[in-house]
């Protein structure tokens, strides 16, 4: 049986920090962005039906082929 989607705590959010931050300026927080990748991981939703909580799933997918492109 599947556990239900938690997002990440603040020490997991310092591990992955450090490997996916770019220093960039962003609009949205990047720790939502991924934790909004995962979210669509974990239950297999649709990019277009992402829960509202988070950025637009343009934005969000944008950075998920730039990750997948860095090799992260």
């Amino acid at each position: 049986m599947k556990e239900k989607f938690s997002e990440m705590t603040d020490s997991q959010w310092q591990v992955v920090e450090k490997i996916i931050d770019s220093q960039r300026v962003r609009n949205h927080s990047l720790r939502t962005i991924v934790n909004a990748i995962f979210w669509i991981n974990s239950t297999g939703s649709q990019w277009r039906n992402m829960e509202s909580k988070y950025p637009p799933w343009q934005t969000v997918y944008y950075h998920f082929r730039q990750f997948r492109l860095r090799g992260i």
